[in-house]
C-alpha cells in the first residue's frame, strides 16, 4: 500500500530514511561526472555552461518530484566541496504541496542557531559550520510548484510556474522519478516533455534503482530528444559516511523502529543539451578544485580501468 505524503508522519519517515542518502548520491554523481568531463591540464570541461553560471555567481536548479529537496542539498554539497561561491536558486515540482513546509523546516535548521539566537562562530561545531556554509549557498529557500508529472494535460503548460523554472534551469534532477511513474501510460510523454524543455547547455542528472529497469527508457528518450550522454554508471554502489552523531541515529532508530538507509545500488546517468559551444577552456582551476577532480578520477579508474575520460580535441 502506498503512503500519502500529505501525512506529516509519512514525510518525516521519508526524510529520516532517505534524505541523507539521496543528498549524498547526487553529490557523488555530479562530482564524479564533473571529474570525468574535465581535462585538468587544459582546464577544459564539458560542464562549460554550468561553470559559467557558477562563475557568474548564480546557479539555477530544478528538481522533478524532489520531495524535501535532498537532491538540491546534494548540489549545495558539490559546490561547497569544490569551493564554488555561487548562490543556488532551487525549484521543486511535486504533486504534494505539503513538502514545502517540511523543506523549509529542514533548510532553516541548517542556519546554525540556538532557538532564535545566533551562535557565535567560534562556538559552532564542525557540523554546524558545514551546514551553515551550505545554507549560505541557498538563495531564499526552495520554491515549490504543485505539479503532477503523471498528468501531462496540465504539467508544464506554457507560462506555468514549473515550466518557467525548468526553462531557466542549469541543472535538472530526476531522483527516482521514472521508477515511481513507469506504470503510468503517459510516462514516456511526460519525461519527453521535460527533456525537450531543457535549455542549451543544461545538464540532467538521472538517478534510479538498478532493479527498476528504467535505464533503457531514459537513454532512448534522451536520444530522441537530442541530448548527449556525458556520464554513465550502470551500477553504482554508495555507502554513506557517518556524518551524524551516533546518539542521534540511535534515538531515531529506536523511535522509528528501523535504521536509515546507509547504502544503495543505483544507475546514474548525466546528459547534456548540446549548445553552440560544446566545451571550452575555463579560467584558473583552484588547488581545492583540482585536488577533488583528481581524487574522483583516481577513484573512477580503480572501479573501472577502462573508464574513458574527456579529452579535448
Amino acid at each position: 500500500m502506498k503512503t500519502s505524503f500529505e501525512d506529516a508522519a509519512a514525510r518525516m519517515a521519508h526524510v529520516y530514511l532517505h534524505f541523507t542518502k539521496n543528498a549524498y548520491l547526487v553529490n557523488s554523481v555530479i562530482s564524479d561526472a564533473y571529474a570525468a568531463c574535465t581535462h585538468v591540464p587544459t582546464g577544459t570541461t564539458v560542464f562549460n555552461e554550468v561553470m559559467k553560471a557558477i562563475d557568474w555567481g548564480r546557479l539555477s536548479v530544478f528538481s522533478l518530484g524532489g520531495g524535501a529537496g535532498a537532491d538540491i542539498f546534494g548540489i549545495l554539497m558539490f559546490l561547497h566541496k569544490h569551493g564554488f561561491n555561487a548562490k543556488v536558486s532551487g525549484s521543486v515540482a511535486d504533486k504534494c504541496s505539503a513538502w514545502e513546509q517540511t523543506s523549509s523546516s529542514i533548510f532553516k535548521s541548517l542556519n546554525a542557531t540556538n532557538g532564535e539566537t545566533k551562535i557565535e562562530k567560534d562556538k559552532l561545531t564542525s557540523q554546524q559550520l558545514y551546514t551553515q556554509n551550505l545554507w549560505r549557498r541557498l538563495d531564499g529557500g526552495i520554491k515549490y510548484h504543485k505539479a503532477d508529472i503523471r498528468d501531462p494535460a496540465h504539467f508544464l503548460q506554457p507560462y506555468s510556474a514549473e515550466a518557467m523554472a525548468l526553462d531557466q534551469a542549469d541543472i535538472i534532477l530526476l531522483p527516482f522519478v521514472l521508477s515511481a511513474i513507469k506504470e503510468n501510460e503517459d510516462c514516456s510523454t511526460a519525461i519527453q516533455n521535460v527533456l525537450e524543455a531543457m535549455k542549451p547547455g543544461a545538464i540532467l542528472i538521472y538517478i534510479d534503482t538498478v532493479k527498476s529497469g528504467c535505464t533503457e527508457t531514459i537513454n532512448e528518450l534522451a536520444y530522441w530528444c537530442g541530448l548527449r550522454r556525458i556520464y554513465f554508471m550502470m551500477e553504482m554502489s554508495a555507502d554513506l559516511p557517518n556524518y551524524e552523531k551516533k546518539e542521534y541515529l540511535d534515538a531515531y532508530a529506536k523511535e522509528f523502529e528501523t535504521e536509515p538507509v546507509r547504502n544503495a545500488k543505483v544507475a546514474s546517468i548525466v546528459f547534456k543539451r548540446p549548445s553552440a559551444c560544446e566545451f571550452e577552456r575555463r579560467g584558473r582551476i583552484t588547488e581545492r578544485e583540482r585536488k577533488n577532480i583528481q581524487q574522483a578520477q583516481t577513484r573512477l579508474r580503480k572501479k573501472n580501468p577502462s573508464f574513458r575520460f574527456f579529452q579535448p580535441s
